[in-house]
């Protein structure tokens, strides 16, 4: 017996693919009970009318619906082949959220699934344990080496898609010191899934560290080779994955959110990056063999500023700074500085301007990850050059600038970090899992926290990390020396070497030790804990109003710390 449907559904295509759908979904269905099942989705949905579900319900109770199988009964009702009903059924499965909220419950689709948008946030909240031995300051400056609960992260944005090939996110971050609340913003168009354009304000191409989202990170802060890479910046990339397991990026970038100076060039500094899984290219699921490259290399400005906070006489000099290391796991913010000295003059409105001093870069970094099952081993290095130039500063602090005490001064800097990991799933999860197209994700526990009767245990990670930087500074370096300028007394420039000026709170290497342990209750929370020990190879001091001599110095840090992570 051949059944077909009523007219009125006929009618409508969309009638016929949910019906192939529901009824693919469950073949062993008892007709009658089921058909009443699909005529209340379609009723839901719209496509029929509530006159057209009694009409047709009453049809169908007039019809021996039970000795007719599924399949033959959707083939028969829509009259065309059985691998058409399937293309119906696999297409309605594909879009079957379409018109809905998504499943993070954080966002919805468009009824015909080409546009999107999610609200996304995260806050990371610290508690941090300082040990150095130092004397207790009351200037500001020592503050980095404090006991201290810290709002680290707290940021919300929203991200989507608008006709199914323009990605866009914006994303705020709502603390720092930086007058910008635009972390991130971009338009992103990935007609070709291959070579997808970026444009805006987005992470940069460089580091396996740096790709992998604070909120998925293995300790809670990045290495020190990460301190010297471009994080969020202005500009526009190409980028894609040619095939599985391959990626590349080449970005053109600009360092600060504005301009400043005349420069007339845009996008002055580049980044490419290169990566490829092995394990991907000879199919094994359970493993990563990652390696990868990247160069950054270009120009960028920096304005140099005085500031008065220290007693130290280098603190006096009208600087900016090129370089810097803070010790990980957030502790001391001076362990090394480099500076370089610039002008501040009467503008010819009367108030103080500042000539820009020019930072030439050039930044080299190899990455390597391996991972099978749940066990990693992870590993940068980094190989930086930095060249500093400044012109016309004022030595003259007493009868004003002159064309005859005007200087110019340059430097050159070279900067090694390097980072080596291991770290551990204690529950099993597989790191296979959470790697993508060249950086890792956020491992999800095969079962998440809950106390509830059949809860889970979450997924618990143990690891460690040493991690370490070298500065080679140049051969006019003198002491402790690491801001090239001058201060003066008068028209007299005192405790100068070849335009350096001695500051003596600096380590040209250190090397830090962590140990991690992760708590990931489920992929959006997570509780870490980190405990470092950082050791100098020259004793450090802070920079304050006092004589550093009188705070002490010190050769090592220790530094535990808690952090109570959501993201969603």
């Amino acid at each position: 017996m051949k059944f077909s449907l009523p007219h009125h559904l006929r009618q409508h295509r969309l009638t016929a693919t949910l019906l192939a759908s529901v009824l693919f979904n469950a073949p062993a269905m008892a007709a009658l009970d089921d058909a009443k099942a699909i005529l209340e989705v379609l009723l839901k949905k719209g496509v029929i009318s509530q006159k057209d579900y009694d009409n047709t319900l009453e049809e169908w109770n007039s019809k021996p619906l039970d000795s007719v199988p599924p399949v033959q009964f959707v083939q028969d009702a829509l009259g065309v082949q059985a691998k058409e009903v399937q293309k119906a059924v696999e297409y309605t499965q594909k879009d079957e959220k379409n018109g809905s909220v998504q499943s993070s419950g954080f966002g919805w689709v468009s009824a015909d699934g080409e546009n999107s948008i999610k609200l996304t946030g995260l806050v990371h909240f610290d508690a941090r344990n300082i040990n150095n031995g130092l004397t207790t300051s009351e200037d500001k400056d020592s503050a980095s080496g404090a006991d201290n609960f810290e709002v680290r992260r707290a940021r919300i944005g929203i991200n989507g898609t608008l006709y199914k090939n323009i990605d866009f996110e914006v994303l705020t971050n709502l603390v720092g010191s930086s007058s910008n609340l635009v972390h991130r913003a971009y338009i992103n168009y990935n007609y070709n899934k291959q070579a997808q354009v970026r444009v805006g304000r987005f992470k940069q191409p460089f580091s396996l560290e740096e790709q992998t989202s604070a909120n998925a990170i293995d300790f809670m802060e990045r290495s020190y080779g990460n301190q010297i890479v471009a994080s969020q910046r202005n500009g526009a990339m190409v980028f894609g994955e040619p095939t599985k397991g391959l990626t590349y990026a080449v970005s053109a970038y600009q360092d600060g959110f504005n301009e400043l100076s005349n420069t007339n060039h845009i996008g002055t500094l580049g980044i490419g990056r290169v990566t490829a899984n092995f394990a991907e290219f000879s199919g094994n699921t359970d493993s990563v063999i990652h390696l990868g490259a990247a160069v950054d290399k270009g120009k960028y400005e920096v304005v140099p500023t005085t500031s008065s906070d220290t007693g130290v006489a280098a603190s006096t000099i009208t600087r900016a700074t090129v370089l810097s290391f803070r010790t990980e796991n957030r502790g001391m913010s001076n362990a090394y500085r480099a500076q370089i000295a610039g002008d501040t003059v009467t503008a010819g409105y009367g108030i103080a301007g500042n000539n820009v001093a020019n930072v030439n870069k050039n930044l080299q970094g190899l990455e390597l990850a391996l991972a099978t099952g749940p066990f990693k081993f992870q590993s940068e290095y980094f190989n930086s050059t930095f060249g500093a130039s400044s012109k016309n500063y004022c030595v003259d602090t007493t009868t004003g600038c002159t064309s005859g005490s005007l200087y110019s001064t340059a430097f050159d800097l070279k900067a090694k970090a390097a980072y080596y990991e291991f770290f551990y799933n204690l529950t099993g999860e597989s790191w296979a899992n959470s790697y993508k197209s060249g950086a890792f994700t956020t491992v999800k526990p095969k079962a998440n926290f809950s106390s509830g009767p059949g809860g889970g245990w979450g997924a618990w990670q143990l690891g460690v990390r040493y991690s370490t930087y070298d500065v080679t500074e140049p051969t006019t370096f003198t002491g402790r020396s690491n801001v090239a300028g001058a201060v003066s007394t008068g028209s007299t420039k005192v405790n100068s070497i070849s335009g350096w000026t001695s500051r003596g709170e600096n380590s040209e290497k250190a090397q830090t030790l962590t140990l991690g342990l992760n708590w990931i209750l489920n992929p959006n929370s997570r509780i870490m804990m980190n405990y470092s020990e950082t050791y100098f190879d020259r004793p450090v001091t802070y920079l304050t109003t006092t004589t550093p001599a009188t705070l002490g110095s010190t050769s090592t840090e220790k530094v535990l710390s808690v952090r109570t992570q959501l993201n969603f």
